[in-house]
């Protein structure tokens, strides 16, 4: 979508002071903050990489990009590409597209929460696309990835968030080679880990999302050291490319779970 501040953000040019609006600017120091307790395997600054792999435009059922001309963008990340001088100022310090994907999302939802606390409500959910949060016990189902519609979990949480993160949904392919949306922002490569999808419970959903996506692109150990390491309450559920499950982390943020298939 053109005209707005994102978008005027990423045709910003380098090298001088540029002004953040504020909801924005908000949104890129969470994301920094999850990005760096990850070491970057997720981060906002690989937009630039999302369309050199296909993603060019708002994903629909039909989705059929046009790969000719698209080069892979595939490269190491080694340091952040901005410098903040203010709360609202950054310089850019080389080319990039910003990029926020469930960053955004958890944003939204986080925010939303926190404006029903200060309205005193006690008891609401807040859903986007399968990213929530429960104010009051609610309960929340995982869709089963290969059969749309149905859950294949149910569980109560109380006062907490959920997301999912998979490669079953957003897809395409392009030559023979698939391509999803999940990416390894240290390499610029489409995830390839075994993880089909995965979901966690966090205090926020910005959390929940980043754990989830750590666990769909880094092997399932690695991944599992890292969020053990970096995040201090969390429970996962992934579900394997062989059709394998492994459930974790603190059972009691969950109660009377059920598998529905």
């Amino acid at each position: 979508m053109p005209d707005n501040p994102l978008a005027d953000l990423n045709h910003s040019p380098l090298d001088v002071p540029v002004y953040l609006e504020e909801t924005l600017a908000e949104l890129l120091w969470k994301s920094i903050v999850l990005s760096r307790k990850v070491n970057y395997v997720i981060h906002p600054f690989i937009g630039d990489v999302m369309k050199s792999i296909g993603y060019t435009s708002s994903f629909s059922s039909d989705f059929n990009p046009k790969m000719d001309g698209i080069q892979s963008q595939q490269a190491s990340f080694w340091e952040e590409p901005i410098e903040k001088i203010a709360s609202r100022w950054i310089i850019k310090k080389r080319n990039f597209s910003f990029d926020f994907g469930g960053f955004g999302k958890g944003y939204i939802v986080d925010k939303a929460i926190n404006l029903l606390h200060k309205e005193n409500v006690k008891d609401a959910l807040v859903n986007a696309g399968g990213d929530l949060y429960a104010i009051g016990r609610h309960q929340v189902g995982i869709e089963h990835p290969l059969l749309k519609g149905k859950d294949m979990l149910r569980f109560y949480i109380e006062d907490n968030s959920l997301a999912t993160s998979g490669k079953n949904l957003r897809t395409w392919s392009s030559k023979g080679k698939r391509y999803h949306h999940i990416v390894n922002g240290r390499t610029g490569a489409v995830a390839n880990n075994g993880v089909l999808q995965a979901s966690a419970i966090a205090s926020t959903v910005m959390e929940a999302e980043t754990i989830s996506k750590v666990f769909c692109i880094l092997p399932f150990k690695e991944a599992k050291a890292l969020v053990t390491k970096q995040f201090s309450n969390f429970a996962y559920f992934i579900y394997f490319d062989n059709s394998q499950m492994a459930v974790g982390g603190n059972s009691t943020l969950y109660s009377d779970l059920e598998v529905a298939i």
